[in-house]
């Protein structure tokens, strides 16, 4: 039903015919409502066409311009490029889809999957990435058994650069290629080897939203399979099936009907699959394990997509300010069982036939409907954004949101764009994420943990918890710490020189008051009474001095004894308590040791 919607609703929009001219600047005098779709940086017509004609959007062609709505490029997305955009503004790739995207990054990650999940990850060849791995693949030609190996090169596309070889002489140990094993045994239409140009897009990155379109390209090479010898395997017309290559064959075949789509050397994948299941193939399954193998490969690189997204716009709670349509090109073998290629991040929007110009204008369409590329969806989130900063004014300070209240908008926004979206899928179909998607959380914790080893973010997160666990400074107690723990190298020198510098201030003391005039002696006796009073250690004197009836005598048995207790007592003070009290002290002793503790 809903896709009879979409067919009746589709019947008015203008045939795309391959070419496309814009009188720039010629726009209607209309300008208030209409988006403004980017076209400065991508060469294809049928983008174009899509946003003139069927959107009717105001095309850009300034580059420097920063007051669009969309961008639509050829070429990567740097993370300063997201950085800088609005909440309302989307552009047509990742950051660091590059994951994904060079054959050797690719390999690399699906080989480490397969190393923790063997049987999960086998959709694709046994894979060697060249130079580094040189003596393992080297060890592949065994005497006796004879391999088929295609080498390409790690960031090529078109098939430029690739070939076949049974020897290992013909690598040069120091290129960079990535070698696979060659699977001798696809399966065959019409005794043409083929591959398929599924349409897959991502909308999201954490979670991630997939979408797989349900018609794409089916490339036939032009000369009949025959089993790898040493004498064909030059011959790239029929091992290969890259559109670029055959194309130059005199056997190619161009569709010039669109109606008719299951002609030629490049067809529909709606066409093959009818003409398939016609025979008895189970076509239903076959989307099921292509689903699969999709699901998978993102997985691999989930964490790195999700990181680059996040750093770029950390306050994006929405996940759609980027969407990425992939070109995955899948190998079907003798039973019918899909295998991964490789993924293309900017695939061909070339429309050379009328069968291209129909699929592709069709699958650019929907994307952007699906993206909810509207006048009303800016609208609403300019608004919201207004509010924010009103509150902010009024406030003076930006609002935080608790992790429960993220969570909680996170999940009411998720809601709200899966009721768009399921309304507006047009020729997509959803695969992640759905009710199942807990049994892929495995292999995403899986890289998500290899991802963490690489970047050293599990032993930042271990330290953030240890530290948490333990405090990060603890004042000792006096009490707790022994003398003898105290009386290190480093610490006894400064110990002598208070003591040095408190026996000297003492001896002083000494000397004046003996040359002190005999009648102040009375007042001294008295001054010391109220000494031995506050100076617990003046307490604790022999009895003897109590027997001794002159003050003179008296004064100069205190001096012996404070000279003798001097030592321990400072020593003891001053790293039990940490202050010696004035008190406890002449006002001359006081003056030299708050002398010393300025030094």
């Amino acid at each position: 039903m809903q896709q009879q919607k979409s067919e009746k609703s589709n019947e008015g929009e203008p045939i795309f015919n391959g070419s496309f001219k814009d009188n720039k600047g010629k726009d209607d005098k209309k300008k208030k409502n209409k988006l403004i779709m980017n076209v400065s940086d991508t060469n294809y017509n049928v983008v174009k066409f899509v946003g003139k004609k069927i959107f009717k959007w105001i095309l850009q062609y300034e580059s420097d311009e920063v007051n669009w709505d969309i961008f639509w490029t050829d070429s990567t997305v740097s993370s300063e490029t997201l950085g800088k955009m609005q909440p309302h503004q989307k552009i047509n790739h990742f950051p660091g889809m590059y994951s994904l995207a060079r054959k050797n990054h690719l390999g690399k990650n699906l080989m480490k999957m397969r190393k923790q999940f063997p049987n999960d990850y086998k959709f694709f060849p046994q894979t060697w990435l060249l130079p580094a791995e040189y003596g393992d693949f080297k060890n592949q030609f065994v005497k006796g058994k004879v391999r088929t190996f295609i080498v390409k090169p790690e960031a090529s596309c078109q098939g430029r650069g690739i070939f076949l070889t049974r020897n290992i002489n013909d690598i040069n140990p120091t290129d960079h290629y990535v070698a696979q094993r060659y699977m001798h045994r696809p399966f065959l239409i019409d005794g043409l080897k083929f591959d398929l140009r599924v349409y897959v897009l991502l909308a999201g990155t954490n979670p991630m939203r997939i979408y797989v379109y349900q018609d794409g390209l089916v490339r036939f090479a032009t000369e009949s399979y025959v089993t790898p010898t040493t004498n064909n395997l030059e011959d790239v017309c029929m091992h290969l099936t890259n559109y670029a290559i055959n194309k130059e064959n005199p056997n190619f075949i161009f569709n010039n009907d669109a109606n008719k789509t299951d002609i030629g050397h490049k067809r529909s994948i709606k066409s093959v699959f009818s003409k398939l299941q016609e025979e008895g193939h189970n076509i239903q399954k076959l989307w099921q394990d292509m689903y699969n193998l999709f699901i998978k490969t993102f997985c691999s690189v989930q964490p790195i997509l999700s990181h680059h997204y996040k750093s770029c716009q950390p306050d994006n709670y929405a996940n759609n300010m980027c969407f990425e349509i992939l070109g995955f090109d899948i190998f079907l073998n003798d039973k019918l069982n899909p295998f991964l290629l490789e993924v293309n991040h900017t695939p061909s929007f070339t429309t050379d036939t009328p069968l291209d110009s129909l699929i592709k204008k069709n699958l650019i369409r929907d994307t952007l409907k699906l993206m909810n590329v509207s006048h009303e969806a800016k609208e609403e989130i300019l608004a919201q954004r207004k509010e924010q900063l009103q509150q902010r004014l009024l406030t003076r300070k930006k609002q935080k949101l608790t992790q429960e209240e993220k969570q909680l908008l996170i999940q009411q926004i998720s809601e709200q764009r899966d009721k768009y979206e399921n309304n507006n899928l047009g020729d997509y179909v959803k695969i992640y994420p759905l009710e199942d998607a807990h049994e892929y959380n495995k292999f995403i914790d899986y890289s998500t943990q290899l991802q963490d080893n690489w970047t050293g973010a599990n032993i930042k997160r271990n330290q953030k918890k240890g530290q948490s666990q333990t405090p990060l400074f603890q004042l000792p107690q006096p009490s707790t710490i022994p003398m003898k723990k105290l009386n290190t190298p480093q610490i006894l020198p400064k110990i002598y020189k208070i003591q040095n510098k408190i026996h000297q201030s003492t001896e002083s003391d000494n000397n004046i008051e003996t040359n002190c005039n005999k009648q102040s002696t009375s007042r001294k006796a008295t001054k010391e009474q109220n000494r031995q009073v506050s100076d617990p250690l003046l307490q604790k004197q022999d009895l003897s001095m109590k027997i001794l009836q002159s003050p003179l005598q008296q004064q100069q048995v205190i001096q012996q004894q404070q000279q003798q207790q001097s030592k321990p007592y400072i020593q003891t003070k001053l790293f039990e308590l940490g202050v010696v009290s004035p008190q406890n002290k002449s006002n001359s002793q006081s003056k030299q040791f708050n002398q010393f503790k300025i030094q």
